[in-house]
This record gives C-alpha cells, structure tokens and sequence, in this order.
C-alpha cells in the first residue's frame, strides 16, 4: 500500500511543535462519538476494571519502530470510520492498528473496544496511567463533562472504550480524534480531561 507521508515540509514540523503546548479549551466539548469500528468485530467492549499494576516490558525495538512510524503521521487527518486500507486519513483504532501493522507487523483488532480486549487478554494492564510505559496503548471513555463525580470508580467500572492512543512516556500521548484538533497529534495527559476519562493501558506486544 502506498504511503502518503503528510508531514513532510516546513507545515509538518511547525505542527509537531505546536502539538507539545497546553490541551486547548475545545477538548472540553470535542464530540465523542463510539468507535465506528467496533461494527466491524464482534470480540464485544472490554470491561473497565484494575488488574496487575503495570504492564510488562515490550521488544524495545518493537516500541522504537512504532512510534517513530506514527510520529510521521502528525497531521494526517483525522475521519471518522476512516478506511481501514490506506492511510489517508485515520480514526483513532485505524491509526493505532495501521502504525502496529506496518511497523511491527502486529495485526489488532480494527476498533478500539476490541483492541482494548487483546490488551488485556495479554495479562498485565494498569487503571493508573502512570504505571504504563513507552509504547502502551491508553484506553478511553466517553467525555461526561467536567465534574469529578462523572468518572468515578463505578462509573468506570460499566463504561464502553470510545477511545485509544498510544504513550509516548513522560505524560504524553500520541491520538487523533477529530477533525477540529487537526489530526494526528502529541497530547498531555495530566490534570486534563484525557486523565479523567483514561480507563486503563497496558503493552499490545
């Protein structure tokens, strides 16, 4: 398949920076619509409750050949349901899939519910961001708005994976998830909305 590398150029490296700031105000009303891939899978949601704390370490050279594969993408755009063979534009699971299948080698499953499951099927995952290392993959839920009450531990507990992403270390993440944040992109987890609605991580390798 043919690559359309959209970071190339003075435009990619000015986004790449401009990515490392501050979470803007819109992430508080940034829709959150359900993964579309999860029509494609039929592996069902992955529940939201704490197991072993921590993941176990992956093939460095693994890690390292996936993220720089998805840092190229900074700036491709983002599409809902996006079509799962090129890579022109991304959803959150295709980009997540896409960067492990090409990098890796590693097929996942094609939504984040049924990526979020392949994780934990593997054994070891973490509900407390901290304790994952470069290269997991974060799990969300839906934005329930501002108080601390709606994402709470029985809240969790029942909540869908709407949302995936991959830890760069140090509170960073590397997502897409809308049109309006301008496509792939490098976040911050910490004392964000993103901390609020995180559910669990862990190693896909």
């Amino acid at each position: 398949m043919l690559r359309k590398r959209l970071m190339i150029g003075a435009a990619g490296l000015l986004a790449a920076s401009a990515v490392w700031t501050a979470l803007p105000a819109a992430y508080a009303s940034a829709a959150d619509a359900p993964d579309i891939g999860s029509a494609w899978t039929s592996e069902g949601t992955a529940p939201a409750t704490d197991a072993s704390a921590g993941s176990p370490t992956a093939s460095a050279s693994d890690i390292e050949r996936i993220i720089p594969e998805g840092m190229h993408y900074i700036g491709t755009p983002y599409e809902y349901g996006s079509d799962r063979s090129t890579d022109a534009t991304f959803d959150c699971s295709d980009f997540v899939k896409w960067i492990f299948s090409h990098a890796a080698g590693i097929e996942l499953p094609s939504d984040s519910r049924g990526q979020g499951v392949y994780v934990k099927n593997k054994g070891a995952f973490s509900s407390d961001w901290r304790a994952l290392k470069r290269g997991d993959l974060m799990f969300f839920m839906s934005y329930r708005g501002t108080s601390v009450s709606a994402y709470g531990d029985s809240v969790k507990s029942n909540a869908e994976i709407t949302h995936v992403a991959l830890y760069l270390g140090d509170g960073k993440m590397l997502q897409t998830y809308s049109k309006d944040s301008g496509g792939v992109r490098i976040d911050t987890i910490d004392g964000t909305t993103w901390e609020k609605r995180f559910l669990f991580g862990g190693s896909a390798l």
